[in-house]
């Protein structure tokens, strides 16, 4: 019997950046246990026993990140109901329990299995490339984001499929108002790209149809007061992924997002083999943009290695200028020993002498 997957998918966006996303993670049916028994735990570092079984309080990335960039304010405002007695502790509480979350969200991804899938839109340049300018009558052509997002994300969803011989499912967080069940809105144009994808290929380019449908089967959305654990991890790999895409200072990448990185997709290889994640498991559109950061981190490593010669050169130079120094100094010692030698047996033959 082949093994079944669900797929865990929200998006983020960062508007400051015009940085889209849809992220999530991908793990084995009879993983699904523990990664809610995993959410339960990490619910238990914020509410207390008793309030979870009254609330049934849902974890939300954005709410937990305001409370604790805001721990230090007196007055942190827009928070919702199940966070405002967490924004009430003592600013070390606070970032203790933060890092507690995490960690254990690390934890938990790794105990299932769990494996990230991603992709990352740069919609200001995706927006240049696509969109004509007035000339043209100002035309775009692009397609809708989630649209360009879910078509990768299952492309290589299907990969991963293949590779493990399995059958998958997806799960997505809802962007529906509540009652809202028109063929316009956004879950439902969501579902039939899904199904067009299935049906006749829309937006896949590497990857053919027979795949396709041989190992995707369905595609649900649920709202996140469903408190379903799965899409409250993807809420948090969604956020961190974009601001690990975007993280210019070493420093600030977290562990979590590390952890992300290093479990997503990479084709089926092991990553001392070949790192395939920024196609497979973290994709990034433009692909030029990928390129081109490739490109000057790879200038950046060819400068470091040439530095790293040329200080070899040095150093050489530095030990061979000591160990002819050394040389010069046995040299030296070695002629004192010889004129040492000769003044000894001078004295020697002078005492003869006296004593005759």
């Amino acid at each position: 019997m082949k093994d079944e997957y669900i797929l865990y998918l929200d998006e983020s966006e960062f508007r400051r950046t015009r940085t889209f996303a849809i992220a999530g993670i991908a793990i084995k049916k009879d993983n699904v246990e523990l990664l809610e028994t995993g959410m339960a735990e990490i619910k238990k570092i914020i509410w207390d026993e008793t309030y979870i079984n009254l609330h049934n309080p849902v974890l939300h990335c954005t709410e937990l990140e305001k409370v604790f960039s805001n721990r230090n304010s007196s007055n942190i405002t827009g928070i919702k109901e199940e966070y405002q007695e967490f924004k009430k502790l003592s600013p070390e509480d606070i970032e203790r329990k933060y890092h507690q979350v995490y960690g254990k969200m690390a934890q938990t991804l790794k105990k299932t299995n769990a494996t990230v899938f991603s992709c990352i839109i740069k919609m200001q340049q995706l927006n240049d490339l696509f969109f004509l300018d007035e000339a043209h009558s100002g035309t775009h052509l692009i397609d809708d984001k989630y649209n360009i997002a879910l078509q990768k994300i299952i492309e290589n969803f299907t990969h991963y499929l293949s590779v493990n011989d399995g059958y998958g499912d997806v799960i997505y967080e809802s962007r529906n108002t509540i009652g809202e069940n028109s063929s316009k809105s956004p879950d439902v144009k969501l579902i039939n790209v899904y199904h067009k994808i299935q049906a006749n290929n829309k937006g896949i380019v590497y990857t053919n149809s027979t795949a396709i449908q041989n190992r995707n089967r369905t595609i649900v959305a649920y709202s996140k007061n469903e408190n379903i654990a799965g899409l409250q991890f993807a809420d948090f790999v969604a956020n961190n992924i974009i601001k690990l895409e975007g993280c210019t200072n070493k420093g600030q990448i977290t562990d979590f997002m590390k952890q992300i990185h290093r479990i997503s997709y990479n084709g089926g290889h092991s990553i001392s083999e070949k790192d395939q994640r920024s196609f497979w498991g973290m994709r990034v559109l433009p692909s030029y943009l990928r390129m081109e950061k490739l490109i000057q981190e790879n200038k950046t490593l060819k400068n470091a290695y040439d530095n790293l010669k040329k200080e070899r050169k040095r150093q050489k130079r530095v030990i061979d200028s000591q160990n002819n120094k050394i040389i010069q100094l046995e040299e030296e010692m070695q002629m004192l020993k010889e004129e040492n030698k000769k003044l000894l047996n001078l004295t020697k033959d002078i005492d003869n002498k006296k004593n005759n």
